[in-house]
C-alpha cells in the first residue's frame, strides 16, 4: 500500500580545504514497502530549468541505493564498509565518483523514518568530500 509522505533530504559536504556546503530539500513523496524493502518516491523541480528528476531511494536494513533520472542521472549505493563507483551526469557534463560509507543509521518509528548516511566521495581515487545526508520521512 501506497503513502503519501513529506521528505526533508539534508545535505551536508566538506571539501578537503574544510569549507562546508549545506543544501536542504523539502518534497511530498510516496512510501511504500515491496517483498522486505522500503521505498521512497519523490520529485525534483529544478530552480533554474524547470525541469523534474525522478528520485528513487531504495532502503534495505544495511544498504541503500538513490536513482535519480532527469536533468541529473545517477545511481547512488550506499552500504557501510563498500565502495562503490557511481557515473554523475548533468546537463555540464558526466563525472565518474567513488562512494566510500562510513556509516549508515535507520530509525524508524510509527509514522516516521530516518536515515543518516556518513560517506566520502572520491574522483580517481582522489577524496573531494566527507559527506552526510539525512533523510527524514513523516
Amino acid at each position: 500500500m501506497e503513502k503519501n509522505i513529506r521528505l526533508t533530504l539534508t545535505g551536508i559536504q566538506r571539501d578537503e580545504s574544510g569549507e562546508e556546503y549545506v543544501t536542504t530539500t523539502h518534497a511530498p513523496g510516496q512510501f511504500y514497502e515491496k517483498d522486505g524493502v522500503l521505498y521512497l518516491l519523490y520529485e525534483e523541480t529544478s530552480r533554474e530549468t524547470h525541469s523534474v528528476t525522478k528520485n528513487k531511494i531504495k532502503l534495505k536494513p544495511k544498504l541503500l541505493e538513490l536513482t535519480r533520472r532527469g536533468e541529473i542521472n545517477t545511481r547512488m549505493v550506499f552500504e557501510p564498509g563498500k565502495e562503490y563507483l557511481t557515473d554523475y551526469t548533468t546537463p555540464f557534463g558526466s563525472l565518474k565518483m567513488e562512494l566510500s560509507t562510513q556509516n549508515l543509521d535507520i530509525q524508524t518509528e510509527r509514522d516516521r523514518l530516518q536515515v543518516r548516511i556518513d560517506y566520502i566521495l572520491s574522483s580517481q581515487g582522489i577524496p573531494v568530500s566527507r559527506c552526510r545526508l539525512t533523510i527524514l520521512a513523516e
